[in-house]
């Protein structure tokens, strides 16, 4: 069960002590090369690694992400010169902020032998909705993302025979014509997959009655009952009900449509239907704090990279509802981070939910 925490003072006080002592390398340094000996990575010239690097998840060991960690783990082993620990440390949905403070003052923590696994747009909706900068210093400045290994898409779930049709397009056009007739159900309000559902409905100009369920899981069995007309859920919630015949599957966040919904003609991805290209979604991967040296951030790239092509971690692919492996590079995934930021922003303040409102 998750718990709200604040971080102690001398855990931050010791964070700013460290990060005032700078790194030995700044991040943006020319990288090494690393090379792939017998199927694995060579360490570093400099020597780096030469001991055990830790994982570390903000939250309990059966969550998503989670299992995402055991599993890339069992890859990495593969790859990897030195061992991969998994460190479980159970925090709030927003705590991996506070994790990035705390693994930088960890012996070696600014050396890169601490990851954090992170998600995108969660962490950064999580810095417009609570004070983290306030209470850490901490901006999206300090998201040091390595590499993003796999993506799952929000998934737009209709009610069974709906008057106005099949796909999402004979939905936006009913809803057009009869504003605020259509029930949408949310997850909660501000959670991520209804900060993506009402930046879809200002984009295309749609008023639906929202009411917001407290949970995914009373989102998706008031859904499954016939008692809302729309959702955007999490995957695996939706092929539940998907596979029961309980409603029919009309849209995916992102650019793609995964399997199983890939060969329905009815299914379109966000920017099939013409929407902005945003990030929305689970878009997994690993951070580290920014002071690690560039050529550490470079190998650990490497390593992740390596792991998620193995077949032991696209087997995930095949068990996981909606889940395409996908490797986001360092660039264009520090980039994405602050374009999210620029979509979740304005729909969060409209919401009644920024940070700067409390």
């Amino acid at each position: 069960m998750k718990s709200r925490f604040k971080p102690k003072p001398w855990l931050i006080g010791l964070f700013a002590a460290t990060l005032a002592c700078g790194a030995t390398l700044p991040n943006d340094a020319p990288a090494q090369a690393a090379e792939m000996v017998d199927g694995k990575l060579q360490p570093l010239a400099s020597g780096f690694p030469n001991r055990a690097i830790t994982l570390v998840i903000a939250d309990d060991p059966g969550s998503r992400e989670g299992v995402w960690a055991t599993n890339i783990q069992s890859a990495l082993r593969e790859v990897s010169p030195v061992d991969i620990l998994i460190s479980n440390e159970e925090a709030p949905t927003w705590g991996t902020w506070y994790t990035i403070g705390d693994v930088a003052t960890r012996e070696g923590g600014l050396e890169g032998y601490y990851v954090v696994g992170m998600t995108i747009p969660g962490m950064v909706s999580d810095l417009v909705v609570e004070p983290i900068t306030a209470d850490t210093g901490l901006t999206a400045e300090d998201m040091s993302i390595v590499i993003v290994t796999e993506t799952i898409p929000y998934v737009g779930v209709q009610r069974k025979n709906a008057p106005w049709g099949r796909t999402f397009d004979d939905m936006v056009k009913y809803a057009r014509e009869h504003p605020g007739e259509i029930s949408y159900i949310s997850n909660q309000v501000g959670s991520g997959n209804d900060i993506a559902m009402e930046w879809v409905l200002d984009e295309l100009g749609v008023t639906v009655n929202k009411i917001p369920a407290p949970n995914t899981e009373n989102q998706a069995a008031t859904m499954g009952a016939g008692e809302g007309d729309f959702a955007l859920t999490q995957a695996p919630a939706a092929m539940q009900l998907y596979q029961g015949d309980r409603i029919d599957v009309t849209f995916v966040t992102g650019d793609a449509v995964p399997a199983p919904w890939d060969n329905d003609p009815n299914v379109v991805s966000a920017t099939g239907y013409g929407l902005p290209p945003a990030p929305f979604g689970i878009i997994q991967g690993i951070l580290t704090p920014k002071e690690v040296p560039g050529d550490h951030v470079a190998w650990l790239a490497d390593l992740f990279r390596a792991a998620a092509e193995t077949d032991t971690y696209k087997r995930r692919e095949r068990t996981v509802p909606g889940l395409k492996v996908k490797i986001i590079e360092r660039d264009a995934a520090n980039e994405m981070k602050f374009k999210v930021l620029e979509y979740v922003d304005p729909v969060v303040r409209k919401l009644g939910m920024h940070v700067d409102d409390k």
